[in-house]
């Protein structure tokens, strides 16, 4: 199978991609803080409203898992998490999401440099989404006053938060990736060369 030349520098297309990404995840991030305010109402009558960005948590790590997997290269995950964050406060969230997607981009990229930035595969973005759970939960701890909540409530929340990054950030980042890359639509970078005659299910 033919590899395609992966040099270790950005290039045009990669900042490109990282654009694309940022401004794609930005429209889906907004979305989830609007599904996330329907899902609180929902959630209020049986007094489980505190659950509400928990459970869709994981997709506001997506940007980053993604577009390190189809990059692989340092920098990217953070990057793309804080533009994704700074494009999101262009469509109408809050100021505080640049801060929350700064500290997410910091825990995303911490996921793929324990690995020395050589292992970009499923089992590195789960401890990226891992990574960045912990992060933004210590964070939210903070900004949004769950010193308030009791212990056995924040540690079912830290559990659905983290379920759903591995969801969303690991699993569904690592499967969109590889059938982008099976089309060969990514061939002009590092994801291109490896999966594109891999069936969506093989991880090497």
């Amino acid at each position: 199978m033919e590899k395609a030349k992966v040099r270790k520098g950005w290039q045009l297309k990669d900042i490109i991609m990282i654009g694309i990404l940022g401004l794609i995840f930005a429209a889906i991030y907004l979305g989830a803080f609007y599904l996330s305010q329907a899902i609180g109402v929902a959630l209020t009558p049986f007094g489980l409203a505190a659950f509400n960005f928990e459970i869709v948590y994981g997709v506001w790590f997506m940007a980053a898992t993604l577009a390190a997997f189809i990059l692989q290269k340092p920098g990217v995950a953070l990057v793309t998490e804080v533009l994704a964050a700074f494009l999101e406060l262009l469509m109408g969230n809050f100021p505080l999401v640049i801060t929350t997607g700064l500290v997410q981009g910091v825990g995303l990229e911490l996921g793929f440099a324990v690995f020395g930035y050589k292992k970009y595969n499923l089992a590195s973005m789960c401890v990226s989404a891992t990574f960045a759970c912990v992060l933004s939960f210590i964070w939210t701890y903070f900004t949004n006053g769950y010193a308030a909540i009791e212990t056995s409530m924040l540690i079912a929340m830290f559990a659905v938060r983290l379920g759903t990054s591995l969801l969303f950030a690991g699993v569904l980042s690592w499967l969109l990736g590889k059938g982008l890359a099976r089309t060969g639509v990514l061939k002009g970078y590092a994801i291109g060369a490896k999966y594109v005659h891999q069936d969506i299910a093989d991880d090497e």
